[in-house]
């Protein structure tokens, strides 16, 4: 498999899973001396990660974890059902396939 689409493949599973499971299972997120962490955060930290042991895995599930809640964030959600409200449901949509269509500058870093 070649590595733009390798790394396209794990990003849309990391998506799928994170959308999936937290529908299924809503949980708050983790809040440490009044600062709540969320998912995107735990993936900006994967891409560092991911970038800094050439790994396109990492990277790929980093990338993931923040594009699922780029949209929430831009619409400034705040409650669970914001992640799923039908602008935050299309403006994922609408993030994924634009990596999708740039999934080659991606992977630049590790060609």
């Amino acid at each position: 498999m070649e590595i733009e689409n390798k790394f396209f493949v794990i990003f849309i599973i990391t998506v799928l899973v994170i959308r999936i499971f937290l529908f299924l299972h809503p949980v708050s997120s983790p809040t440490i001396k009044g600062f709540r962490v969320h998912h995107y955060m735990y993936g900006i930290l994967g891409i560092v990660v991911g970038l800094f042991v050439n790994s396109i895995s990492m990277y790929a599930i980093g990338l993931g974890l923040f594009i699922d809640e780029l949209t929430y964030i831009l619409i400034r959600g705040k409650i669970h059902k914001d992640n799923y409200s039908f602008v935050s449901i299309i403006g994922t949509i609408l993030f994924v396939i634009l990596i999708f269509f740039l999934r080659n500058y991606f992977v630049l870093p590790f060609r």
